[in-house]
Formats: C-alpha cells, structure tokens, sequence
C-alpha cells in the first residue's frame, strides 16, 4: 500500500503529509470545519441537521482535495450521516497510517544513526 494515496469510492487520491503545503492546507480545512461544526443547528428538523453535518464533510474534502474531488468522492453516497462518517473514518485511518509511517521511518534514521557510547 502505498502511505500517501487514500483509496475511497474507485479513487485514488494523492496526500503528503510531508509536503508544507498539503500540511497548510490540511490545517487549514480542519480549523474551517472545527468553527462549522459549532454551527450546525442542534434542534429544529432532522433533515435540517443531517445535511448540514454532511456539507461540512463535503467542505472539509473540497478544501484538502478540490471541489470537483470532494464531489466524485460522494458521488454515488446519499446525504446520509452515517454514509458521510464512514468516509471520514476512513480518511483518519488513512491520516493515522501515514503519520504512523512517518514517525517509524524517522525514528529508524535517528536509530541508525546515533552515536555509539
């Protein structure tokens, strides 16, 4: 498996979470959906709140990735909460992997290349 592609719904997308402007832009979208969140209505009609609490997702997705990439990612998903949770889990999954990747390797440099006592 490749660390840096996420495969989701017949795609395979590019994500370094390396590169300075992947991490901004990660950064970025995660402050933006951290300040939507508090606003999605949290009484009032379900539908109300579960297409909100989905446009956020597609938000989020469009700022990493593109807006033409966040709409094939849910392409063929309904405005369905759990469908739209079940994408994001599997992008921090992704997220995790690859972070967890990158501290091992580091940390295999740093091993390698410690000064004997």
């Amino acid at each position: 498996m490749d660390q840096k592609i996420w495969k989701i719904n017949g795609l395979s997308l590019e994500l370094d979470l390396e590169d300075i402007e992947t991490v901004e832009r990660y950064e970025d979208a995660f402050e933006k959906m951290k300040s939507e969140e508090t606003a999605i209505p949290r009484d009032g009609k379900l539908s109300v709140v579960i297409r909100a609490y989905c446009n956020m997702y597609r938000k989020l997705f469009s700022r990493i990735f593109g807006e033409e990439i966040s709409e094939k990612i849910f392409a063929d998903v309904r405005i369905n909460g759990e469908a739209y949770d079940n994408i994001y889990l599997s992008f921090l999954d992704f997220v995790h992997e690859q972070i967890s990747e990158s501290g091992k390797r580091k940390a295999k440099m740093l091993l390698k290349y410690k000064p004997k006592k």
